[in-house]
């Protein structure tokens, strides 16, 4: 009887009697452990503490040809920043076509009086837009200034750079109103564009580029691609 039940429990496969019970095979769990970095990714709120203004420069585009501009910047907020911008840019009647004489060699545009230069001084805000709503790489704006702008009207009938010991200058007040975007990642350079309408009114009796039309008004619209460098 006991050899029977000794060969009846290996062929079962049950404890034998007297002998403990094996342990069950178990496969170890994972012990893999994942930290944290210690060091959090920097947020757009640290990248404005440390990033608080700085100098830009300007390429300006409008109906009277390009123009260059710099300005200083100061952000005050994630969705507020203060401006001071110092422009310049040709000013002529949109209907003068320069014209080559064969004979003399030289161009020319007929009944032209004056060669005109714009240097809009104005002080601003920069309102952004959506900043809960859009991704931080596209920065919509609304900005506003007002300031001086000073007119320099030359002879046209000396050459360029003799006129201008004959040029007369003139500063007449005005402002503009815009709107625009920065693009990309806040860094130490931002790169944006922006449209932005001038009002400067010259009153009284206008002054001439072409004689006998007179232009009373030195704003419009104006169109510029800008890079900032910010400390």
């Amino acid at each position: 009887m006991l050899v029977g039940s000794e060969s009846s429990a290996q062929v079962t496969g049950g404890p034998l009697p007297g002998r403990s019970t094996p342990p069950p095979s178990s496969t170890p769990g994972d012990t893999s452990i994942i930290f944290p970095s210690p060091r959090p990714l920097l947020s757009e709120q640290q990248s404005l503490q440390s990033l608080r203004h700085g100098l830009g420069i300007d390429v300006i585009f409008s109906s009277n040809g390009f123009g260059a501009g710099v300005f200083y910047q100061r952000i005050f907020s994630e969705t507020m920043s203060g401006f001071i911008n110092l422009g310049i840019s040709g000013a002529r009647n949109t209907d003068e076509i320069e014209y080559y004489d064969p004979v003399e060699q030289r161009t020319f545009i007929p009944n032209k009086v004056n060669r005109l230069f714009i240097f809009p001084l104005t002080i601003g805000a920069q309102y952004r837009l959506f900043a809960d709503n859009i991704a931080e790489t596209l920065r919509p704006y609304l900005s506003a200034g007002v300031g001086t702008t000073f007119v320099v009207a030359a002879p046209y009938e000396y050459e360029f750079f003799q006129s201008l010991g004959h040029a007369n200058s003139y500063t007449r007040f005005g402002g503009f109103i815009g709107v625009g975007a920065n693009f990309g990642t806040i860094s130490k350079s931002v790169m944006g564009v922006n449209a932005r309408y001038y009002f400067i009114p010259f009153g009284g009796n206008g002054l001439e580029s072409i004689r006998e039309s007179p232009i009373h008004d030195f704003g419009g619209l104006f169109l510029s691609l800008s890079v900032s460098f910010l400390n």
